[in-house]
Parts: C-alpha cells; structure tokens; sequence
C-alpha cells in the first residue's frame, strides 16, 4: 500500500519544464526512501511481535518449572523431616539466635517439650542444665564460628525439670555462603553412663579388693610392699633409718581349732583394731595372711624408739578381747629388721624379719627380737643355695610335676599345669617356695623358665605320639621372663623344636608382669595369640590390674588364686569375691580355673557358682609325667599303653 501511495504520488505531479525535471526526479527519489523506510519499520515491529509473543512462552514454561520444582522441594522436605523423625536419636536445628527452629520426634520425646512449645521460640539454652549455660554459649558460638562439634557430653534439662546425660553433636548450616543457624544431634547415653558408673564402681571395689586386706579392711601384702618400697626411697634420699616389724600371734591355731574360723576371724579384726587406734598415722599397718601383720616405722633415730613401739604392740594384744560369752588373751612374736643395717631392700628386710620372729618365738612368745649376727649367717647358706641352682639345669636336678585340670561340666581331665621341681643331689627335693622366690630374686628365673617350657612342650609332644587324648599344658611365665627382649623368638623356637601344636600351649602370667608394662605385655601377648597359644591370667584377684587394661589383653582364661579359695566357705568377703570374679570372667567371656580346691565344700560353692574348671588337692597332687597317663584313662575311659619315653621328661637328659 505504501508503494501504491509513493506512486501515485510520482505520478499526479504535472509535467514541467525541462529545467524542473531534476528536481522532480529528487522528489520521487526522496518518496521511495521513505517508503523503504516504512517498510523496515514495519518488519522490525513485526519481528519484535513474534518474538515477545516466545518470550511469553518461555517465561510461561519457566515459571511452571519453578513451580514444580518449588513442590517437589516442600515435598522432599516433608519426607525429609518423616524421615528424621524416624531416627533414634534427637536432630535440632536453630536460627543464628540460638532459638530453635527444628526438634524431631526424639528430641521432643527426649526434652519433654511438645512441638507447640518450639513454636513460641524457645531458645536452645533452655534445654541444657543451667551451670553449663556459659560452656553451651562458647560452643555455640565456636559451630557458628565454623568449628564442628562432634560428640560433646552435655546435661539436659528436660521440661519436667529432670536431667539426664546426652551426646551433643553440631555443625553450622550456610545458604548462599551465609551462616543461617546450626544443625546438630542429641543422643541419650544414660544407659552407658549408668553401666560405666556401675563399671568404675566395680573396678574401685576390685581394686580396693586388691589392695586391702578382706577381712580387716588393712592393706594387704601387696599394698604393703610398696608402701615399704616408697618408704626405702625416702629412707636413701634423706638418708634416714627404717625398722620393720612382722608380728605373729602366738598359738593362733588353737584359737581357730577350739572356737572356729569365724571367731578366729572376729579376733583379727579386733587386732587389727588394736593395733590401728595404737599407732600413729603416719606409720604402715598391714596383715599380710593368717594371724601375721607387719608395721614399717620411717624416719627412726635409734634402736631405743623401735623398742619403745615394739613394747607397746604387746601391751596392746595383751589386753582381753570379748567374743560372747569369751574372753581371750593374746600375745605375740615380733621380729625386727633395720634399715640399713639388715638389708636395703624389701626382700633383705622381710626375710631378717621373718628370721628375727621365728628368734622370738623359740624364746617363748610374748617377746620382739632383732636379728642376731648367728641367725644372720644364714645369708651363707642362702648363697650356697643359690650356687646350687645355678647348675641344677646343668645336673639334671629339675623335674617337672603336673598337676590336672578338671571341666567341673563333664567331670573330664582338660589341661594340666606344669610345675617345677628341685631334686638337689644331696639335700633331697627342696619346696619351689624356699627356691622359686631366690630364683626370681637373682634373675635365675629366666633360665628355669626356658628349661620348663622346653621340658613340657617335649613333654606334651611325647604324650600326643603316644596316643594319648589331647589336653592343654599351662605353663607359669614370670615377670622377668617377659621382659626379655627375645622372649617371644625363643618361645617361638621351642614350638619348632618340639613340634609341640601351639594351640595345646597355655601361657600363664601375673597380673604384675602385666602391669609392669602394659602397653608392651600387650603387644606380646597378641603375638602369642595369633600363633593360636592360649593366655591366662595367674592369680588374678592378688594384685592390681583394672578392667580397662584387663579388656585390652587377648586372654582366654581368669585364675582364681588359691588364697581365695582356701577360706571361700568360711569368709564372706572372700566367696563375694570370688563369685566376682567367675559373674566377671563369664561377662568378658573368658573360662575361670579355681586353685588350691581342697574340700567338696569348696567345690560344692565353685559348682553352685558355675565356676568352668578346677584344680587342687581334692582332685589329685601335682603328679610326675608318668602318672598323669593313668588320669587319661580314668578320664576318658580307655588310654593306649604309653612308651617309656613319655615320663622320659621328668628329668632331660638324666
């Protein structure tokens, strides 16, 4: 239509003159750029319309997009909280003002509040024990500082008012690069702090237990003599004098043969009575067995003082002590060692007193004495007793006894113990209690202790060529003997050697080997347990190892000492302590042997208890290597006629 107008616009001008045809010519030429020009105009328009109405489109499908992805959000959101909901444990998130924004089922559970108590902004704070305000502010504000806090112990306080103990966990939450408030978790953990309260108050008990006397609440020997080695090293540092008083109760026994034990155990705790409100605090008192207690008196200036103390004790045991219808007089043998003059250490001192008290009593009783020079000279013969065991392994003069193991389920032989002998060449056979503590006392210990491992793991390879029934051997590991450095390769050794199976070797160590270095006895022991080698504890009860140390070694086996079991009917204190120990083994899941059984009273407790295994008198003496097949075959019913090499061991090389 423009063109039509253009044109007819050229076309309804006039004809001029010549002259004017240029101008005319100019005219048209101007009417056809501007309708050039409305065309353009009208094509940009057109274009901007079609493109205004795509853009409509666009935006249209954007925001539906937005929309749907907005529902999907609240929708994920919302089985996003089902789900927390679910948790066991408390989630919560805050604002950056520390009010609470979120709080999923637990934690509602565990607070006590209602979701309507959230809703009129209830601050975090308010959720905690009052006295951890300024802590809960501090960690607060380090998680929105960006520090995470993982696990922190806190109180809360519920809405009833109680409080209970609870894991705190939280991290910050950021939108945009901005902090927007914390998100954390809540977890219960009464249960735990009530088992490891009830633990900590058990392993007390256990300790006090191993450290205190049972019956009269003194320390007992093992508390004593370390009381006695922190005594000798104040005694070196300031150079002062020391005395050691061991005081035995005279004709005791008659005591407890004509009135009974639990008598005999009320006079003790009289004495013990006496004795403590006697003497002043800073001086030790202790009962280290029987009717036998022990004073360490520091910083003495002369022997007058120590007599002056040793007087005293016997006027106190001979004041009359009341028992019902009763009334006792006692009297006692003192025996007195000094430091330095008589040794200067534990062993030296406890062993001149000792001496000194049996010196008393051969005077009668009622009476101290301090070690005479004659009784003194007894030191010789112990060095010629301790030349003699130098060469016993050399002289073939050790043996090996065995004493078995019974299952009190199946009433079968399990497992014997080695046990070492001392057949001297002209003295005859010698107690391991007058050789084994001067073995371990100069380091001799170490080498008796290759030769009875080596002895019977031979001996239990022997024992399996003959065909008979397969039971474990426990052998005693001293606490010198883990020390050594090349202690686990020559155990090691002696397996190949024998060819002994190392599953039917049990190692039996002390709670003091242990202790003396757990970190070490540890990794030790998990060698020997890799190599399928059995741990048990020796003794446990006696001394001073706690649970915690105690779950850290791969044992097998708890063994209750002897000590225990000899009065377990006859003390209370001793029976709650050993139904302890077998409810603790059963717990950690270790087997519990029970020494020194020697009455079917005994036994009869350790049955009602389900105690696992026994050993001890009642059931047979440590027996030498050719006698314990005889056991096999009333243990199990038939055995093969074994050679004559099988007791060959007794004595190597003999």
């Amino acid at each position: 239509m423009l063109f039509l107008f253009g044109l007819s616009l050229t076309t309804a001008l006039p004809a001029s003159a010549a002259d004017g045809q240029q101008e005319l010519d100019h005219y048209r030429l101007l009417v056809w750029l501007v309708t050039a020009l409305l065309f353009l105009v009208v094509a940009v328009f057109l274009s901007i319309l079609r493109r205004s109405r795509r853009s409509r489109q666009v935006l249209h499908q954007e925001v539906s997009r937005r929309h749907e992805a907005v529902t999907a959000l609240k929708e994920s959101e919302r089985q996003f909280r089902e789900t927390v909901d679910l948790l066991p444990q408390g989630v919560f998130e805050t604002d950056c003002d520390g009010r609470v924004v979120f709080w999923n089922r637990c934690a509602l559970d565990l607070s006590g509040y209602s979701a309507e108590d959230l809703a009129g902004g209830l601050l975090l704070s308010q959720l905690f024990a009052a006295d951890e305000g300024n802590r809960l502010q501090e960690v607060f504000q380090q998680v929105m500082n960006g520090q995470r806090l993982v696990n922190s112990q806190f109180t809360v306080r519920k809405k009833n008012g109680a409080t209970l103990p609870a894991l705190i966990s939280a991290d910050a939450m950021a939108s945009q690069g901005q902090i927007i408030g914390i998100r954390g978790s809540v977890v219960d953990i009464s249960d735990r702090v009530q088992t490891e309260e009830t633990l900590r108050q058990n392993e007390a008990r256990l300790n006090y237990l191993a450290y205190h006397d049972t019956l009269t609440d003194l320390p007992n020997r093992a508390l004593f003599q370390d009381r006695l080695e922190h005594a000798l090293a104040r005694a070196r540092r300031f150079g002062s004098q020391l005395a050691l008083l061991i005081i035995d109760l005279d004709r005791f026994k008659n005591f407890n043969d004509s009135l009974g034990y639990d008598m005999g155990d009320q006079v003790l705790w009289k004495v013990a009575c006496q004795l403590r409100n006697g003497l002043r605090e800073v001086d030790t008192l202790a009962r280290i067995g029987g009717d036998e207690f022990v004073i360490v008196l520091e910083n003495v200036s002369s022997q007058a003082d120590v007599v002056t103390v040793a007087k005293k004790v016997l006027s106190l045991l001979v004041q009359p002590i009341r028992l019902r219808e009763h009334q006792l007089f006692l009297t006692a043998s003192i025996g007195i060692s000094l430091y330095p003059q008589n040794g200067e250490d534990v062993s030296s001192l406890m062993r001149k007193a000792d001496r000194a008290k049996h010196q008393a009593k051969n005077k009668g009783g009622d009476c101290f004495s301090f070690l005479s020079a004659a009784d003194d000279g007894l030191a010789e013969e112990r060095l010629f007793l301790e030349n003699d065991l130098r060469q016993a392994v050399d002289r073939h003069e050790l043996l090996l006894h065995y004493q078995p193991q019974i299952d009190l389920a199946s009433g079968r032989l399990v497992g014997v113990e080695a046990l070492v002998r001392w057949q001297h060449s002209e003295r005859g056979m010698i107690s391991p209690g007058d050789f084994i503590p001067l073995a371990e006392e100069t380091g001799l210990i170490v080498s008796i202790g290759e030769w009875v491992l080596r002895a019977a793991c031979i001996q239990g390879r022997l024992w399996q060529q003959a065909g008979l029934p397969t039971v474990r051997v426990a052998v005693n590991i001293s606490t010198w003997q883990i020390r050594q450095p090349d202690f686990v390769d020559m155990v090691e050794s002696i397996l190949e050697e024998s060819g002994f199976d190392p599953q039917l070797l049990e190692l039996e160590i002390t709670e003091s080997a242990v202790m003396d270095n757990v970190q070490e006895a540890v990794r030790i022991l998990n060698i020997f347990q890799q190599r399928g080698i059995s741990l048990a504890m020796d003794d446990f009860g006696t001394g001073y190892s706690s649970l915690i140390n105690l779950q850290r070694l791969p044992l097998s086996k708890l063994k209750i000492d002897r000590s225990f079991i000899r009065e377990v009917t006859s003390n209370s204190n001793h029976a709650a302590l050993t139904s302890s120990v077998i409810a603790l083994g059963r717990t950690m899941g270790l087997g519990v042997v029970a020494e020194g059984v020697e009455t079917e009273e005994q036994l009869l407790f350790l049955r009602q208890k389900d105690c696992a295994q026994v050993q001890g008198f009642l059931f047979s003496k440590p027996l030498p290597a050719r006698e314990v097949a005889a056991l096999f075959e009333r243990s199990f019913g038939s055995s093969p006629e074994p050679p004559s090499s099988v007791d060959g061991l007794s004595t190597p090389g003999a």
